[in-house]
């Protein structure tokens, strides 16, 4: 599912949504989400208008479709009226079920967290499938992949689907891992090791790296460095407090890398029961 807002930052996010639906033949749906009234004794008078906003937001949205058709990608436009953006996205995305939500990252607020807008955040805690983040201006390029990888559940199952764009993509990957301190370095290095097997037994090139640092400062300056077209990192559960909070590393990474950053979410079957 793609969204977008009809500003001019959406032209990228429905790029790379396209881009995602052409490298997997997967059927796109174009959201946009309309504001409902905020008290009740406008609804009656506002009815009409919503329904007429509906129709223009649609007929706007419509030349998407016809220009997706011509790049062999299938995509359907769709409006959906909801209190908020987020509950919007999350309702649709709940609906359909989609494995992928493709949105911006400036927020509608003033009081959005950090560099990342306030929708993104929330709909990133809070969706039962994976999120790709796409900043204003950035352009998704799959020829070279970072994947940040923290030893942890989740980062195998970013790992899981970095491989699947790889293959499909023919990308180079750049696996990061980064040790905050000295007792960390071992882990992080084993990981790596396991990385490089797994990439090779899948005849994936993969540059690993291991740095010590902060590690959000370490993935953004690596990403850069390495001039890769995407970010790809787990996010940690979707139960309880972990769906309102993804992680100050995760959250940062997002909120200040010039690239698409790929937030992957385990499947409910998948994640580790809570103790």
């Amino acid at each position: 599912m793609v969204c977008t807002d009809s500003s001019p930052s959406s032209f990228g996010v429905i790029n790379a949504g396209l881009e995602v639906g052409r490298l997997t033949s997967a059927k796109l749906r174009l959201l946009e989400v309309v504001m409902s009234p905020l008290y009740p004794d406008q609804l009656p008078t506002s009815l009409e208008q919503m329904r007429a906003r509906e129709q223009d937001v649609g007929a706007r949205l419509e030349p998407y479709h016809a220009s997706a058709a011509e790049g062999g990608v299938d995509l359907e436009v769709r409006v959906r009226t909801s209190a908020t953006a987020y509950e919007g996205i999350l309702e649709e995305a709940e609906t359909d079920q989609s494995s992928l939500i493709v949105m911006g990252r400036k927020g509608s607020t003033k009081l959005s967290r950090l560099l990342m807008g306030s929708v993104a955040e929330r709909v990133i805690g809070l969706s039962g499938c994976s999120v790709l983040i796409v900043p204003r201006h950035a352009v998704l390029n799959l020829k070279r992949i970072l994947l940040a990888h923290d030893g942890s559940e989740y980062g195998e199952a970013a790992w899981r689907e970095v491989i699947h764009l790889a293959k499909l993509a023919k990308s180079e990957v750049v696996a990061v891992s980064v040790a905050r301190d000295d007792r960390r370095e071992i882990d992080c290095k084993l990981l790596l090791q396991h990385l490089e097997a797994s990439a090779e037994r899948h005849d994936i090139p993969l540059q690993s790296v291991f740095l010590k640092g902060r590690p959000f400062e370490k993935i953004i300056e690596t990403a850069n460095e390495e001039q890769v077209g995407l970010v790809a990192m787990g996010s940690h559960g979707r139960t309880g407090f972990a769906r309102l909070f993804m992680g100050s590393v995760a959250e940062r990474v997002i909120g200040t890398v010039g690239c698409p950053v790929l937030v992957v979410k385990m499947r409910q079957e998948e994640e580790p029961k809570e103790k």
